[in-house]
């Protein structure tokens, strides 16, 4: 009898204990009357951050879950190693990257507004953000039940000049020629038209956008050339700014602009690969080139997405894989590239400002056999 009342007395513990946790995690609150204890419903739950919109040079918009109100908010700039620094963070007694994120350094003066519908936040600036500069926004925002959110959020300042670009070759692979020499991934580059490179990316579909490389907020001149290298490997791989010739990397550009990547890691399909220059503030693609082997029957895993967004752009008229440029082995053979062989009337026609105006065909079409392999020495990089 006395084992039984053991299991008893243990079973019913178990039962309270469950009993109390549960009451723990439902979203209840409790209040004591005459008659007892009830139960009431509660929301618990803070608002979600679900989206960060650069919207113009001035203005700024977060979307948020449900109705919000604003409790309090700053507008800062990132300061490299400041901002985002932990050992600041951790070590010193007010972090200046605390400092930073509330505007103890760089802050900008802004103005905030909330929509009709209390879900969307917009962020004002009495001056417009430098295009290309990294800022950061934090705040702490309140729902109708009294929860909170504090958040901080980085963004960088608008690119109203988006330069018009075409890709003029490719090189998709990698060679160690001896110790400290390298010839590495590149993309060459021709811009049509004046503007920043800021918000630009280059996406490889055999990479995936994981691996994408984002431009850097640099200036280009209408029938400027110059050359992104997607893997730094070697001594000399300097982004150059003002030096045409700073780059003293082996297979640098000669007077022409270099921009090395911070990446050691494989870049661009040797065989196969959809190549997009693409605007990532509203997703349109400035230029692609689609390459594989002529057997190819269909595209890999996960590229047809991006080759429907190609044929989409009017770029390519059709995103199938036997319609991209055939590869007959640039992608296997050292120093072979994938060349645009009307690139020198291109740039005349950059030099005679035709691509100025709206009317101009913008993105340019592919012509058929527009794309050639070439055995492409180290002086011809950059030179179109």
């Amino acid at each position: 009898m006395t084992k039984w009342k053991t299991v008893l007395i243990l079973a019913l513990q178990t039962i309270i204990l469950c009993a109390i946790t549960v009451l723990c995690v439902v979203p209840f609150s409790c209040k004591v009357t005459e008659e007892g204890i009830i139960f009431v419903g509660g929301d618990y739950v803070s608002p979600v951050l679900e989206e960060v919109n650069v919207i113009d040079e001035r203005t700024v918009q977060i979307n948020f879950s449900e109705m919000i109100k604003m409790k309090s908010f700053v507008v800062s700039e990132q300061i490299a190693d400041i901002s985002d620094s932990y050992e600041h963070s951790y070590t010193e007694e007010l972090s200046p990257a605390i400092k930073a994120a509330t505007g103890g350094y760089g802050r900008v003066e802004s103005v905030c507004e909330v929509s009709e519908d209390g879900c969307i936040l917009t962020v004002s600036a009495e001056d417009r953000y430098d295009v290309g500069k990294s800022y950061e926004i934090c705040g702490t925002v309140e729902d109708k039940g009294g929860n909170t959110l504090t958040f901080c959020v980085p963004f960088c300042g608008y690119n109203s000049c988006v330069p018009k670009l075409v890709m003029t070759e490719i090189l998709p692979t990698y060679k160690k020629y001896k110790e400290g020499v390298y010839r590495c991934e590149f993309v060459e580059i021709l811009a049509l038209t004046d503007g920043n490179l800021s918000g630009l990316e280059l996406v490889s579909a055999a990479d995936g956008d994981a691996k994408k490389y984002d431009f850097p907020s640099v200036n280009v001149r209408a029938g400027q050339v110059f050359v992104v290298h997607l893997r730094n490997a070697g001594e000399g791989c300097i982004s150059e700014t003002e030096d045409l010739n700073a780059s003293t990397a082996a297979f640098s550009a000669k007077n022409a602009l270099d921009i090395w990547a911070e990446n050691t890691k494989p870049r661009l399909g040797d065989v196969s690969d959809i190549i997009v220059i693409r605007n990532s503030i509203n997703g349109s693609i400035l230029d692609a080139v689609m390459y594989a082997e002529q057997s190819a029957t269909e595209w890999g895993k996960g590229m047809s997405a991006l080759a429907q967004e190609v044929k989409q752009s009017g770029i390519y008229d059709s995103s199938e894989v036997s319609d991209a440029e055939i590869n007959t082995g640039f992608g296997s053979v050292a120093g072979k590239t994938l060349c645009r062989s009307d690139a020198s009337e291109l740039q005349k026609k950059a030099f005679a400002g035709e691509y100025n105006s709206d009317e101009a065909e913008y993105p340019v079409q592919r012509k058929e056999d527009n794309w050639v392999i070439k055995s492409t020495p180290n002086t011809t990089v950059g030179t179109l």
